[in-house]
C-alpha cells in the first residue's frame, strides 16, 4: 500500500525503468529513494535513481517526482539543478502531473533538465519514449503472433504511444491483431504504423495490464474484437 501519492508515482517510474531495462538486457541499476553523496559531501535523497555504464563512464539519471495538487515552481527546478551540479555525470528529469509554473520550462530547457507532466499514463509513456527506445517494436519485428498500431509523429517517426480504442464505457483499450493486413486497414483511420509484437514486447504489455490497468483486446481475422485478461495471454501465447 502506498503511503502517499508521491510514493505511488515514484514506484511506478521505478517499475517501468526496471522492467524495460531487464527486457533490454542492459546492466542498469534502478533504485527508489536512493541516497547518494555529492562532491560537496552532502547526502542527497533521490526519488528515483537510474544508473548505467557507457564507454567506461557511469551515467546517472536523477528523477524528482512532484505528485502535487498544484504546479511546480521554477525554484524547485533550480533546486534540482543544484543537485545535478553536485553529482558528476548526471542528468535530471522532473515529473509533475499538474505541470509547472511560468518560467520553469524555459529555465529547465536552458539547463538540460527534462520536465514531464500530464496524466499518470502519459507520464510513463513519456519516460519510456525519452530514455529506453529499445523496448519499442520497430518495423523489423515479426508478430509472435500479434500486431498493433503505434502513433506516428509529424516526422514519420514512432512516438512511443500505442493507438488505443474506446469501449462503450469510455475506457481505452489496446487491440492486438492476428492479421498484419487487417491491422494496416484499421490503421487508415489513424496517423499510425503497424508494428509486430514479439514475446518480449507482449510480456511488457501484460505487465502494464497487471500493474497499470492497460486493457487488452484481441482481434481475430474477420471477427469481432474480444477483451481479454493478461493471464489468458500469458497462458496461451507466452
Amino acid at each position: 500500500m502506498f503511503k502517499t501519492k508521491g510514493d505511488r508515482l515514484e514506484s511506478l517510474i521505478q517499475y517501468v525503468y526496471q522492467v524495460l531495462s531487464d527486457s533490454a538486457n542492459k546492466d542498469i541499476e534502478v533504485k527508489n529513494k536512493h541516497n547518494i553523496v555529492g562532491k560537496s559531501g552532502v547526502i542527497h535523497n533521490i526519488d528515483v535513481y537510474y544508473q548505467f555504464e557507457l564507454n567506461g563512464i557511469t551515467h546517472k539519471v536523477i528523477f524528482e517526482c512532484k505528485n502535487w495538487n498544484s504546479k511546480v515552481s521554477k525554484e524547485k527546478v533550480l533546486a534540482l539543478k543544484s543537485i545535478l551540479e553536485d553529482i558528476p555525470n548526471s542528468v535530471g528529469v522532473m515529473v509533475a502531473p499538474k505541470g509547472y509554473q511560468s518560467g520553469a520550462n524555459k529555465f529547465a530547457e536552458h539547463h538540460g533538465i527534462e520536465l514531464i507532466s500530464g496524466s499518470e499514463e502519459s507520464l510513463l509513456a513519456a519516460v519510456i519514449q525519452k530514455r529506453l527506445q529499445v523496448v519499442l517494436p520497430d518495423e523489423s519485428v515479426i508478430g509472435e503472433p500479434f500486431y498493433c498500431l503505434m502513433e506516428k509523429g509529424d516526422s514519420g517517426q514512432v512516438t512511443g504511444t500505442y493507438i488505443r480504442n474506446i469501449d462503450v464505457n469510455g475506457k481505452p483499450f489496446l487491440i492486438l491483431y492476428f492479421s498484419k493486413k487487417e491491422a494496416e486497414e484499421s490503421g487508415t483511420n489513424f496517423n499510425s504504423v503497424v508494428r509486430g509484437i514479439d514475446k518480449k514486447h507482449l510480456t511488457i504489455l501484460c505487465d502494464y495490464s497487471d500493474n497499470l490497468g492497460l486493457n487488452l483486446a484481441i482481434k481475430q481475422f474477420m471477427s469481432d474484437v474480444l477483451g481479454v485478461e493478461s493471464k489468458l495471454i500469458r497462458d496461451f501465447f507466452l
